[in-house]
């Protein structure tokens, strides 16, 4: 199994997760913030092994900074509502 067979079977599996968490009965504030975690799992799932950059230090390190400060961002400003 390739990697982008792994990263096609990770998105399927996430994405399967946040319509549960969508689904499901948590609070909103919660369920939220939990599909926004979900979200950045998948939005790194695909920059490193979909686009096939885990192998490169520099994109690697740049773009989980950028993702992660994005994201830290956006749970700051849904909390916040």
């Amino acid at each position: 199994m390739t990697a982008l067979d792994r990263a096609w079977i990770g998105l399927a599996l996430l994405t399967a997760a946040s319509t549960a968490v969508a689904l499901g009965a948590l609070p909103a504030p919660i369920s939220g913030l939990l599909v926004l975690a979900l979200a950045w799992a998948k939005a790194r799932l695909i920059f490193l092994w979909y686009l096939d950059l885990h192998d490169v230090p520099g994109w690697r390190g740049g773009i989980q900074f950028g993702l992660a400060l994005f994201v830290v961002l956006l749970m700051v400003l849904y909390a916040a509502a």
